[in-house]
């Protein structure tokens, strides 16, 4: 089965800081790492606060009238209702980005291949940097598990054959990774992920470029948005300096599978969960507005109660001078 390197070949490219064809060279490492020492400083103590207001000196004071007490119950209801509201609106905003500090957003239902894949090996590593390659395969077996799609690294050492100075030669790599796939696969579930060392790169810095090949039938799983995922996934490890090259990978690998493949989030989702969250929040306010109405309610009735029994028999207009002589 002949395949021209054009369009009509398989789908091949990098990924950078867009999907361009360009590809990217990989900031450094080890310079990403921020200084976590604190620059020491003096500091005066905290003068007296002045709560405003006239100060008092002596002498007799004065206590004006207090203001009424809310009721305790009232309060710890109005309190409540202001937490709920707030954890309710954080739930509706933290849903509303579809993804956690772990996942990035997916919007595509995807079917994992079926019988597509016969299983090769894992990786070539022709540059020696990955020395546990349990590690590796691990997020790769977890990455076929969810996709159906084999992933097959390949750590390809510096050469001029594909480099012109600094620059990455497209075509030459690309054409590599073709003969590759041709010589090494039978069939159209694999994708190739390449790693092209620059001159006098070393493993801390890994400041090379990234080239993908992808079989036929995998590119109905690692379509653009995939591409973008998995990108989004190699550049958060990339930062994470705690990871060897082979968790690097593998740990990409891992998330990517899980993201690509995890329920897509879209407009309905959050509209649910808007609705869901406004509910809550009327069911709350029509409660609190009852147990309000009746509170004053009951107020109301001992004032007027109060009032009653506060007034005095005559302005009832009743001659009284009877009641007054058997109660003195």
């Amino acid at each position: 089965m002949g395949r021209s390197s054009g369009g009509g070949g398989r789908s091949g490219g990098s990924f950078g800081g867009g999907r361009s064809s360009g590809g990217f060279s990989s900031s450094s490492r080890s310079s990403s790492r921020v200084s976590s020492s604190r620059s020491s400083s003096s500091y005066r103590s905290r003068p007296p606060r002045d709560y405003g207001g006239p100060r008092y000196y002596g002498g007799p004071r004065y206590y004006g009238p207090r203001p009424p007490r809310r009721s305790s119950f009232v309060g710890v209801l109005s309190s409540l209702i202001i937490m709920i509201v707030c954890i309710a609106i954080f739930i509706a905003v933290f849903a509303a980005t579809g993804q956690s500090s772990d996942k990035i957003k997916n919007t595509t239902e995807r079917t994992p291949l079926s019988g597509v894949v016969s299983k090769t090996d894992w990786y070539d590593d022709q540059i020696g940097w990955i020395r546990s390659s349990n590690q590796l395969i691990s997020g790769l077996e977890d990455f076929y598990k969810e996709t159906g799609v084999q992933p097959y690294i390949m750590m390809i050492p510096y050469s001029q054959t594909y480099w012109n100075g600094s620059t990455l030669n497209i075509t030459a790599a690309d054409k590599y990774l073709n003969q590759i796939y041709d010589s090494t696969f039978k069939d159209e579930g694999h994708f190739i992920f390449a790693y092209f060392a620059c001159a006098n790169d070393i493993e801390s810095e890994m400041e090379g470029e990234i080239r993908y090949l992808s079989g036929y039938a995998a590119d109905t799983i690692m379509d653009n948005e995939a591409l973008n995922i998995l990108e989004g996934h190699w550049r958060k490890n990339y930062n994470d300096l705690s990871l060897s090259t082979e968790r690097l990978i593998g740990n990409t690998f891992r998330e990517t599978g899980e993201s690509i493949m995890s329920k897509p989030t879209n407009g309905w989702d959050f509209m649910k969960i808007a609705v869901i969250v406004i509910g809550i929040i009327a069911v709350i306010v029509v409660v609190y507005a009852i147990i309000k109405t009746k509170a004053k309610r009951e107020k109301e009735k001992e004032e007027y109660t109060k009032e009653i029994l506060d007034k005095p028999l005559e302005t009832f207009g009743e001659d009284t001078s009877d009641l007054e002589e058997k109660y003195k």
